[in-house]
């Protein structure tokens, strides 16, 4: 009788070691990331096609945009003076100014001399300022409303289109 216990419990040990081991359907840490419409969603936005970008402007805003342009793959850098701007847009180094529409007096004068001038993509503040913007630009964005991947749309555009 001992000896029939001892080998079912052996036996039973044994099939429970050799299922845990087996090939199969196993469930480990990161599977529910392959199934659809489960797991976690991480979401990065990348720029296909990197450039220069030249963000004038003061406060947050100002700079959690140029952060966000950054770690996407452009080549930014934030300037907040006149004096700043104006150097760097004589630079000739950049693809795109982006600043407010308000601002436009100051980067537009250097940006229309040369053929290689950057593009300006400016930012409206108010509804009624985009579509006085949208008379006079082909890339308005607005600023309250617009997320990091309407910026990124526009400047891939503009990059796109300067070949």
């Amino acid at each position: 009788m001992k000896t029939r216990t001892f080998l079912f419990a052996s036996l039973a040990t044994a099939l429970i070691a050799g299922s845990a081991l087996a090939p199969g359907n196993a469930v480990a840490c990161g599977d529910s990331l392959y199934r659809v419409g489960k797991g976690v969603s991480y979401r990065v936005y990348t720029a296909p096609l990197p450039g220069s970008v030249l963000v004038y402007g003061h406060g947050e805003g100002a700079e959690q945009l140029a952060q966000q342009l950054a770690l996407s793959g452009h080549g930014v850098r934030l300037v907040s003076t006149d004096e700043e701007l104006q150097a760097e847009i004589g630079s000739g180094a950049y693809d795109v100014v982006i600043a407010a529409y308000s601002e436009q007096a100051a980067v537009l004068p250097n940006t229309d001399a040369a053929a290689d001038a950057p593009t300006f993509l400016p930012v409206a503040l108010t509804k009624d300022e985009a579509e006085q913007a949208r008379e006079e630009h082909e890339r308005v964005m607005l600023a309250d409303k617009d997320e990091i991947k309407h910026y990124l749309k526009a400047i891939h555009q503009t990059l796109k289109q300067r070949g």
